[in-house]
């Protein structure tokens, strides 16, 4: 998955669990993130970027078009599971010449924006555990 790809799927994640908010299909974000399996951080961040406005439904009395409305909001979060199981190899090149057969990595929370998966694996560069600091040359030591 391309960080294109990636950024497009993470806005498809968020209109739908906006969508679903929005509706009252589930009242609480926490309550739609631990149902679908996402960062409960990044769905409580989707939720305080939109004005909170609720229009609730009454579900027994649904136009056929808001039914198929909620099932491709559901169907797409459930998709979520799915890329987060089966990701994508990570492609880099190793030292005998072969490509990397790992994961790419699902970044924190924090970093959604950039898309939910990371171009790489963490070992070749996905998520850095730590930052990187840089090596200072120390001229009045010589």
């Amino acid at each position: 998955m391309t960080p294109q790809e990636s950024r497009e799927f993470t806005a498809r994640l968020e209109q739908a669990a906006i969508l679903l908010l929005e509706m009252e299909i589930y009242r609480k974000p926490d309550d739609l993130a631990r149902r679908f399996g996402l960062p409960v951080p990044v769905v409580r961040y989707w939720w305080r970027q939109t004005d909170q406005k609720t229009h609730p439904v009454d579900q027994n009395q649904l136009a056929p078009r808001e039914v198929k409305v909620i099932r491709k909001a559901s169907q797409t979060l459930e998709g979520w599971e799915k890329v987060k199981r089966y990701r994508p190899e990570c492609g880099a090149r190793l030292p005998g010449g072969k490509r990397c057969k790992r994961s790419v990595a699902i970044r924190s929370p924090e970093g959604w924006g950039m898309g939910a998966l990371a171009d790489r694996c963490r070992l070749h560069g996905g998520l850095s555990k730590r930052p990187r600091k840089k090596v200072k040359e120390d001229d009045e030591l010589l």
